[in-house]
């Protein structure tokens, strides 16, 4: 899996680092022939992100920051 290892802000306290795994959106171009001929097919897979910790400044679990990222839309 592919992917690199990012540090964000606690969104609580924003002293604290939260480790994450961030892997980007690909498209996968798949060749098609068939009886109505030839052509290409496009599907695009979204972003992960994938929270590893919680904030040891703070002490908010991994659980508590993850649902706080999503809600302010930057995960």
């Amino acid at each position: 899996m592919r992917g690199e290892s990012i540090e964000l802000a606690c969104p609580f306290c924003d002293k604290g680092k939260i480790q994450c795994w961030y892997i980007p959106s690909t498209t996968k171009i798949r060749r098609l022939s068939g009886s109505f001929g030839k052509g290409m097919a496009y599907s695009k897979s979204s972003e992960v992100w994938l929270i590893k910790s919680g904030c040891s400044v703070c002490g908010k679990s991994q659980e508590d920051v993850e649902k706080e990222l999503k809600k302010l839309n930057i995960i």
